[in-house]
């Protein structure tokens, strides 16, 4: 008998990148994938040349929506997907030509879990020479434990980053999807594996490395690392009722500057010890701003 292979839907939410998008979508299209699958771009509001670059890519679908963030774009993609698996990425990353094959590979070796997804790193060219892509990777191998060998677990597993993830269609039906009250693009990701773990199911990480085409630059270093920090507030505001206390972030702020120490003397990467503790500083900072923000919200509703 024929083994069918699943239909897969892929979701890109995308928003005033068409240039690394057209690169996105050529890799895409390379996929060696020989079952049924479909490529959903949602355009969140764009005012680039993102409906030029999707006119060269007609077998895709292409949805357009005004701004309302990647949570609401990825959920717009899932009600028109037409996979029983749909995976995600950013409309910044190369996926490599077997993606597609390798993930649905997973399912088929452990039926038992609801997303298989992998990791996520720069060129290797610029990974030889860029401590900030060299940070990043070392944050997926050293802190979430994106190795070389394969993971099944749950909330610890190293899958789950919408830039390198896949999830059962009905895994992400009977949660709802993305939450869209997540106002960065930060979180919304982690609070999605999350609701999706505690309904019992696990993950499996293969892997499988996406290319990241984001600047590794300093000042995209510092933007990437103050969302992060503010998609954290919303995290815990969530997850744990409330958001930080002022208090909570200057004593996190006050522990990373002990980690810096930690990881200069016996850090397992300690040539990256300074620009790992501007990734914690950053982090902090952002969590201290929109915890600020939250405050003057709810003041400002008090004095109403």
């Amino acid at each position: 008998m024929t083994h069918m292979l699943p239909a897969i839907s892929v979701v890109i939410p995308t928003y005033n990148r068409a240039p690394v998008l057209r690169l996105c979508l050529d890799a895409l299209a390379a996929q060696d994938y020989a079952g049924p699958w479909q490529v959903i771009v949602v355009d969140d509001g764009s005012t680039d040349e993102t409906p030029d670059v999707m006119s060269a890519f007609p077998g895709f679908v292409y949805l357009q929506q005004e701004n309302r963030g990647p949570a609401a774009a990825r959920n717009r993609g899932i009600q028109e997907a037409k996979g029983e698996i749909i995976a995600f990425t950013d409309d910044d990353c190369l996926a490599p030509a077997d993606w597609l094959s390798r993930l649905t590979d997973g399912y088929d070796r452990y039926p038992q879990v609801a997303g298989v997804g992998g990791y996520l790193e720069a060129p290797e060219q610029i990974l030889r020479e860029n401590r900030f892509a060299q940070l990043e990777r070392s944050v997926g191998r050293d802190e979430y434990g994106a190795g070389n060998e394969e993971i099944v677990g749950g909330f610890e597993c190293p899958a789950g980053g919408t830039n390198n993830m896949s999830y059962r269609r009905e895994a992400l039906l009977d949660i709802g999807g993305f939450d869209e009250t997540f106002p960065f693009a930060a979180g919304e990701d982690a609070d999605l594996k999350l609701r999706i773990c505690h309904q019992g199911a696990s993950l499996l990480y293969i892997p499988v490395k996406m290319i990241h085409l984001q600047p590794y630059t300093r000042a995209a270093f510092r933007r990437q690392y103050l969302v992060r920090g503010r998609g954290v507030v919303h995290f815990e505001r969530k997850h744990l009722g409330r958001p930080p206390t002022l208090m909570r972030v200057l004593l996190r702020l006050g522990k990373r500057a002990l980690w810096l120490v930690y990881d200069l003397v016996a850090g397992p990467n300690r040539h990256l010890a300074f620009i790992r503790f501007a990734a914690r500083w950053y982090d902090g900072i952002g969590q201290w701003q929109e915890t600020r923000r939250l405050r003057r919200e709810r003041q400002a509703d008090a004095d109403d």
